[in-house]
């Protein structure tokens, strides 16, 4: 199979979120790059880690079709190269009990941790489920985190996860919440863009940078590129995010890479180039 359309699943009883057909698109991207990830690194690291922090019920049911597909972590999941451990996230319980339930039906061999917490406040207890590296345990992550708005996800959350070994795939909501709530976050008693981003100072720089509100998103992700580049990520440009698009065909998130690692740029290429709705794959299942 290819990534260029997902199967369409029976309903299994379990809870099933409702989505826009935007969300096939993400699950493919995530899919894809875990995909290069698992089979590149295999050999190369002792313990390979896969982390979905956002992570749904595990099956979604696409509005516009009624279709029901696997989401990010079932996709991931399904993958041939496995990672050695999973651990998944849902701050709702009937999400993570759905997810954990499919976990244990679809694939019983596979080491998952499944938890219901509010990934902020929670993150040491999350990064506890992972093993301690040492000089003869080398362990890399790849961590997907998926929020649905700028104030689910804290910036202080990805300086814990980022010491250790590990590349990030965050959806940045650029359009269907900075953009559109501007005014809500620039009165000096709303905290939610500089707990995104990590930067007390972004209303000074957004006012130097003469910039019109239709660009807050890309200033977002100039922002948030430069506290990754600060922990020792390089720091991509918003041209090289992955748009999200609604069926209007317009933007509504973005999916933004982070890596320490050029090789890990490399395969952010290359995933870019084979999700294009476009084009066909090679099959990396």
């Amino acid at each position: 199979m290819t990534f260029s359309k997902f199967e369409a699943l029976d309903d299994d009883g379990y809870k099933t979120q409702d989505i826009g057909a935007w969300g096939e698109v993400k699950y493919r991207v995530v899919s894809h790059y875990a995909a290069l990830f698992s089979q590149s690194m295999k050999d190369k690291w002792d313990f390979l880690i896969y982390l979905d922090l956002f992570a749904g019920a595990g099956r979604s049911r696409i509005r516009e079709n009624n279709k029901i597909i696997n989401s990010s972590s079932l996709s991931v999941l399904g993958l041939s190269q496995k990672f050695d451990q999973y651990i998944f996230n849902d701050s709702d319980s009937i999400n993570s009990d759905a997810l954990k339930n499919r976990g244990d039906l679809y694939y019983p061999n596979s080491n998952i941790s499944v938890l219901s917490e509010d990934v902020n406040e929670s993150i040491l207890k999350i990064i506890s489920k992972m093993p301690t590296p040492h000089s003869r345990n080398k362990i890399l992550s790849f961590c997907f985190l998926d929020p649905f708005k700028m104030d689910n996800l804290k910036f202080a959350t990805i300086q814990k996860l980022s010491q250790r070994y590990m590349d990030f795939l965050v959806l940045i909501p650029t359009d269907m919440d900075a953009k559109r709530n501007l005014h809500n976050f620039l009165p000096l008693n709303n905290n939610t863009v500089e707990s995104f981003i990590g930067n007390e100072q972004w209303r000074e720089k957004w006012k130097d940078s003469n910039k019109k509100v239709t660009h807050f998103g890309e200033f977002i992700i100039d922002e948030f590129g430069q506290s990754m580049s600060n922990l020792g990520y390089i720091t991509p440009k918003a041209s090289e995010t992955y748009p999200i698009k609604n069926v209007k065909n317009r933007i509504i998130y973005r999916l933004s890479f982070y890596s320490k690692s050029k090789v890990g740029y490399k395969f952010w290429q290359e995933t870019k180039k084979y999700t294009n709705p476009q084009k066909e794959l090679f099959d990396l299942y």
